[in-house]
């Protein structure tokens, strides 16, 4: 339990860190446009009458208030990946429920002032925590996962499966969070109250206090503090010549909010992190005048439990020994007023009788440095990522790459669903366009020299009167549809064998079968209606594939079809992984040996195997016939081996069925070798 716990609070911290340092591009140009204006106003106050001026001005104001929308965003996002839940979803339902949150019974106008109150709001970034974590919780239980079939994408099904945990956690999290705001509201009211009307440094030190806690949880403490207290009193005078305001920018803030020109230079001093040194480096321009956001948010500072405490300590400390020392006078001030951005010691230069108020400052720097020292060398700062984080960030992104993976697996799979089914629509136009073809190849006794029987081959007359290739027959395996391919082919050969019986001719015909069909009742019906009375006369080809499906049921198939009277051949043997051990187990009349094993004949280790294959074929009792035999040097080659039939384009391509019938006819007459008679 406290590993996982240990794990859970990791996750957390670097879910924060890289939601913040993710803003840095962000805060960069803000701050970049901040300080510009800045230094227009002091230095060169006669250009804030140019168009240019004015229109940059309004930009950055307009952008700056974006700010806490794209905080949401980035802690929606990388807290949705740490948690493995949709970042889209958790921006969705965060951005709902603070809108949600400002929603009056009399309604509301969104224009730029109320998208600042929306987004003003401290719990913008409290909200997308809270609610990533709900929905990861909810979304575990499985009674309200809707959808749990496999066919579907998974990124399809995790979306789909989130409509109930996202109505559920809208209602909860801002149901809580509206009544834990109206209970902070009730509680802090009276304090308020009592706050008003308490002396200055009361409401002076609450104030520094209260914006850096603030800070702390990401929230813009002055923006944050002013919705709480409703009034900024910062133009009051705490003392003579001094206002609420300037004591601040004084004594307190050094380069902004924490004290941060003290972490800077601890930074400087003591970090070994290069992470954070390179932080500082870009900082430190902008913190000399006083604008630290990408301090806060880069280290970052926020919810970042080794910095938190110095954070909110030395501005704190800086504001009671300040607060001493104007109120003791040992200090006295000329009234000058300075902008907030005028840097550390230049300010107190202007606003300051003597160098007191600069003395003061640097001994409060240096004590801010000192402070901050022992936390920077201690903990290296949340930027140094341990072998736990490294470990975490790895799981995740590995989580990640899997889940994408796998999306673009399903992604490919369903573009080739489509593929494959565009071309299954243009082949079977293709098909019901033409003309469905039974051609057959002659099958020769390599003892006799004659032409013995047929094998049964599907072509294709195409629109265009070409007669082509089977080619679609893949295509409509994939699809379902070799039913109708082999039901052609049995229904056409038995009309060619009435016609051929009719004309005393009785040609042996061997047909191929798919693998799925031959047990197929249906199928098996049809062989024994149409061709059963040939059966003497019907080989049936079966790949070796068709005995991996169900070897039962096909021996049991085979064994009706042989007591019918049909012969069994084993297609394409030498295809694949053909398992010797198959030819001990099947009950089998003849094989077929591929051509794939009659190219590799040309070496010595072929020819061994083409023979070998043979020898261990006869003595098991099986006829052999050769496919593919184009060569006369393959055709003396197999006869040797002991086949007894071969098939091939040397002896004749597959015919129509009349000339089939010719050229066995000569053959038989001429005695002669199938070769010379297709010359």
């Amino acid at each position: 339990m406290p590993g996982t716990q240990k794990v859970a609070e990791r996750r957390f911290l670097i879910a924060i860190r890289e939601s913040f340092i993710a803003l840095l591009p962000f805060l960069f140009v803000n701050s970049l446009m901040a300080l510009i204006l800045a230094l227009v106003d002091v230095w060169q106050p006669q250009w804030q009458q140019y168009a240019f001026y004015t229109w940059l001005r309004e930009f950055g104001i307009v952008l700056s208030s974006f700010f806490p929308l794209m905080a949401m965003l980035s802690l929606s996002f990388h807290f949705a990946k740490y948690l493995n839940i949709s970042a889209v979803v958790v921006a969705s339902l965060s951005i709902s429920a603070l809108i949600a949150l400002h929603i009056h019974v009399h309604g509301v106008s969104i224009d730029s002032e109320s998208f600042s109150q929306f987004f003003g709001d401290p719990r913008a970034v409290i909200i997308p925590i809270v609610m990533a974590y709900s929905l990861q919780f909810v979304m575990s239980i499985e009674r309200l996962q809707i959808l749990t079939s496999t066919s579907l994408s998974g990124y399809l099904k995790q979306h789909l499966n989130m409509l109930l945990p996202l109505i559920i956690c809208f209602i909860v999290v801002t149901s809580s969070v509206w009544m834990v705001s109206e209970l902070a509201q009730n509680i802090l009211e009276p304090f308020v109250q009592q706050l008003a009307g308490a002396g200055l440094f009361s409401q002076v030190f609450f104030r520094v206090l209260v914006t850096h806690i603030l800070w702390c949880f990401g929230v813009h403490g002055d923006n944050a503090y002013l919705l709480v207290v409703g009034v900024d009193n910062g133009l009051q005078q705490v003392f003579p010549a001094l206002t609420i305001a300037q004591f601040m920018d004084l004594f307190v803030l050094f380069g902004g909010s924490g004290a941060t020109l003290s972490l800077l230079i601890a930074i400087f001093i003591a970090a070994e992190d290069r992470n954070a040194i390179n932080v500082a480096r870009i900082s430190l321009p902008f913190s000399l005048f006083n604008i630290n956001e990408i301090l806060i948010y880069g280290l970052p500072i926020i919810f970042n439990p080794r910095l938190v405490l110095p954070f909110v300590l030395v501005p704190c400390l800086n504001m009671l020994i300040g607060y001493f020392a104007v109120e003791h006078g040992f200090i006295a001030f000329t009234g000058q007023g300075f902008p907030w951005v005028t840097p550390t010691i230049l300010n107190g230069l202007i606003a300051g009788q003597g160098l007191s108020v600069v003395i003061l400052q640097l001994i409060l720097i240096a004590l801010g440095v000192v402070i901050y020292l022992p936390f920077v060398k201690r903990s290296n700062l949340i930027s140094s990522v341990n072998s736990i984080d490294a470990t975490m960030i790895k799981r995740v992104q590995l989580q990640h790459d899997i889940d994408k993976i796998a999306e673009q697996n399903y992604s490919q799979k369903q573009q080739q669903s489509i593929e494959h089914n565009r071309n299954l629509e243009k082949t079977m136009k293709e098909v019901l366009n033409g003309e469905l073809l039974l051609y057959y190849q002659p099958k020769v006794d390599v003892e006799h020299n004659v032409a013995v029987g047929f094998e049964a081959l599907l072509r294709l007359k195409n629109s265009e009167g070409n007669v082509v290739g089977p080619y679609f027959i893949e295509e409509f395996d994939q699809a379902g549809y070799s039913n109708l391919i082999d039901t052609f082919v049995i229904n056409r050969l038995a009309e060619d064998m009435l016609k051929w019986h009719g004309s005393n001719f009785f040609p042996k015909v061997s047909l191929n079968l798919n693998p799925n069909n031959i047990i197929d009742e249906a199928i098996q019906t049809l062989l024994f209606e149409k061709l059963g009375q040939y059966a003497q006369s019907i080989e049936i080809e079966l790949l070796e594939s068709a005995f991996m499906i169900d070897f039962e049921r096909i021996e049991s198939c085979i064994k009706r079809l042989r007591d019918a009277g049909f012969v069994i051949l084993l297609d394409d043997f030498g295809t694949g992984f053909s398992s010797i051990s198959l030819l001990s187990k099947v009950k089998i009349d003849g094989i077929k040996l591929d051509r794939t094993l009659l190219e590799n004949i040309v070496n010595p280790k072929g020819r061994t195997l083409y023979s070998h294959t043979c020898m261990l074929c006869q003595s098991l009792g099986f006829s052999l016939i050769a496919e593919g035999v184009e060569t006369t040097e393959e055709a003396k080659f197999v006869k040797l081996a002991g086949v007894d039939y071969v098939q091939g384009w040397l002896y004749a391509k597959a015919l129509p069925r009349e000339e089939a019938k010719r050229y066995m006819i000569l053959s038989q007459q001429l005695g002669t070798s199938s070769a010379v008679v297709k010359q």
